[in-house]
């Protein structure tokens, strides 16, 4: 074993076991924060996402389960959820109701991603009206050809159109909707932000990724391991009550239980989860092959 091998060794163990403490120190006795699958469907094919490599069905959650998740975190006294995983949620055509449901059981803040493409339609209105807190724009590229090459096969006016409309209607309705953009990928930040400065309400900008163990987007910029927060603050659920790993593992590969035969509080508590927080608090993310080359298990 070379020299710089074993420093990285030593630095990773280190740093998991440190940040991997914090992080128990922390846990919660149940999630803050859930992230609910309602449909893996996507009218999308981005350069920067698997989607177009996922062989998992094409599913949308049962209304009869999704009630019963809001049920149990509104017990529980979850504050935030978030309506999307790996798909465009405004393809689901119960994602209003959803929104209203969630709104009536008290649950502080519900949030979605979404790429946009569809926020021109006439349910947009009753998305606002259900009571949605927050939505995020995928947004990527400085210029129309930069967009429609990144997420293609999406055409650059028709979202720009798009989410202007979306802030009108919403002014127009005094609705709270907060209306942000999110960019992994852009070859000029400044130039993103002009193209919507102004009309949103913020703009956040990530570090392109891999998806779990998949070499797209692989932007690692060291050899030396961390833990990853999202298995200790962040639950998955998939459109098939199947509870994931985390919102990489686009597959499904990891199941730690599925929310129609245990709760989400003694899932999240479980023998499954306890091994993966260990895995990443012992530098041993190796062990797991979702999380092996992920990109959010090193600095």
């Amino acid at each position: 074993m070379n020299l710089k091998r074993l420093v990285n060794q030593s630095l990773s163990a280190a740093s998991c076991r440190l940040t991997g403490s914090l992080y128990d120190l922390a846990l919660s006795r149940f999630p803050n924060l859930v992230q609910i699958e309602t449909t893996n469907a996507c009218n999308a094919k981005c350069l920067i996402c698997t989607h177009r490599k996922m062989r998992r069905p094409v599913k949308y959650m049962a209304p009869n389960l999704y009630k019963m998740i809001i049920d149990e975190c509104a017990d529980q006294g979850c504050g935030k959820i978030h309506l999307h995983n790996f798909g465009e949620p405004l393809l689901d055509r119960n994602i209003a109701e959803f929104i209203r449901y969630a709104k009536k059981k008290r649950i502080k803040h519900v949030q979605m991603f979404s790429n946009g493409s569809l926020l021109g339609c006439t349910e947009i209105r009753e998305v606002i009206d259900a009571g949605l807190d927050e939505i995020k724009i995928s947004f990527d590229g400085a210029t129309k050809g930069e967009f429609e090459r990144i997420r293609f096969p999406l055409k650059f006016e028709q979202v720009l159109n798009n989410v202007q409309e979306l802030v009108r209607i919403r002014d127009q309705k005094g609705a709270r909707l907060k209306v942000k953009v999110a960019c992994c990928s852009t070859s000029d930040k400044g130039k993103t932000m002009q193209i919507l400065e102004g009309i949103v309400d913020g703009f956040s900008f990530g570090k392109t990724h891999n998806w779990a163990n998949q070499e797209v987007g692989h932007d690692r910029r060291t050899n030396i391991r961390k833990p990853c927060s999202r298995i200790w603050r962040t639950f998955t659920v998939l459109a098939s009550g199947d509870v994931a790993l985390c919102c990489l593992d686009y597959e499904g590969e990891v199941i730690l239980g599925n929310v129609m035969k245990s709760s989400i509080h003694d899932i999240w508590l479980n023998s499954r989860y306890r091994e993966m927080r260990r895995y990443h608090q012992t530098a041993g993310q190796h062990e797991n092959r979702i999380c092996s080359r992920c990109t959010k298990s090193f600095w």
